[in-house]
């Protein structure tokens, strides 16, 4: 991608959102140094195969928690990293020793898969199992992809919002067992997820892209895909988005008839 039409996005996308800025009312805006110094997890860089290195931006919306609300993104983007900047997670911001809803401006590189370095990072023990949040989205796309979001609980609480192009639309709530929710960690585990880059994408159009997470105890990983086995995706990370699928159970309420 050429740097004027880097440029042009970047505007596209800033413009709308400057304007939304202006009503925040009781949302505090967020300087890039404190946010730095509140995220859980990285910010990129997302690997692809189009060629040039370039960035794009994303603000999103954290609640009192430290959790992503609403995330807002340029358009006319071939993936749909907006999935991305909703699983990020924050140390909760705070104003007068309160906690506080905040707007943070964040960006994310994009650099071509050649520049990646072979990285290991240890998977950690999970200690409170009651802070563990696993998650799967999946887009739609220029066909009938199927568009829904899972969200997996510590306690074996699984979440489901089917969205377009599914079966069932809306929402539903399942139970797994702990004994499950185990093994479905020994594969987050197995594919050695946290030395994953944070996301893959390669350079086709009309796809549909998926988004996997986990955090608990203060640490938080995140992996976009965008037919990333062409852009030098491991397996595993694939092998990650069946098995939340498979351990919720997703097909009864994915399926159409």
């Amino acid at each position: 991608m050429k740097r004027g039409l880097q440029w042009i996005l970047l505007g596209a996308f800033l413009g709308p959102l400057l304007g939304f800025a202006q009503n925040s009312g009781s949302v505090v805006e967020i300087l890039k140094s404190e946010a730095a110094e509140h995220r859980i997890g990285d910010r990129g860089p997302i690997y692809t195969n189009f060629g040039d290195a370039y960035v794009v931006a994303c603000e999103v919306d954290v609640g009192t928690d430290g959790k992503v609300l609403n995330a807002q993104t340029s358009n006319g983007f071939i993936f749909d990293y907006t999935l991305l900047c909703k699983t990020w997670r924050y140390k909760p911001f705070e104003r007068n020793g309160q906690p506080v809803a905040a707007r943070i401006r964040e960006s994310v590189t994009i650099l071509p898969v050649g520049e990646r370095a072979e990285v290991h990072v240890s998977f950690p023990e999970i200690h409170d199992w009651n802070s563990l949040r696993i998650t799967l989205s999946r887009s739609g796309c220029y066909g009938n992809c199927s568009a829904y979001e899972i969200e997996i609980h510590g306690d074996g609480t699984a979440l489901y919002d089917g969205q377009a192009n599914v079966g069932t639309t809306g929402k539903k709530k399942a139970k797994i067992s702990h004994a499950s929710l185990v093994k479905l960690v020994d594969t987050f585990r197995r594919v050695d997820y946290f030395s994953l880059a944070a996301g893959y994408a390669s350079g086709v159009t009309d796809n549909p892209t998926y988004v996997t997470s986990i955090s608990f105890d203060g640490v938080s990983k995140s992996v976009l895909d965008y037919v990333g086995r062409e852009a030098g995706m491991p397996p595993g990370a694939s092998d990650v988005e069946v098995a939340i699928d498979r351990l919720v159970g997703a097909y009864r309420w994915i399926e159409r008839k």
